[in-house]
């Protein structure tokens, strides 16, 4: 006799509550931090759970802090 596959349901990951009225500035790279790992890219949104809206406006904080310098575009080894 063949066994039969079990498809099971795909878990759903827990995402971290986040204000919603949060926003993020290029003049506070320490909050920024957050959101970046540790060969400095930017997280995704599975992993920081920001809406839409709000990811984008962390990339491009981000993106500026990095062209003021007050950020780097990549972690030395």
């Amino acid at each position: 006799m063949k066994r039969r596959k079990s498809h099971s349901k795909r878990k759903s990951r827990k995402k971290p509550k986040v204000d919603p009225n949060l926003t993020f500035s290029y003049h506070q790279p320490q909050e920024l931090k957050k959101y970046i790992n540790d060969q400095g890219m930017i997280l995704p949104r599975e992993y920081t759970g920001l809406a839409q809206k709000q990811q984008r406006q962390l990339a491009r904080a981000v993106k500026r802090a990095r062209h003021l310098a007050l950020l780097p575009f990549t972690q030395t080894l």
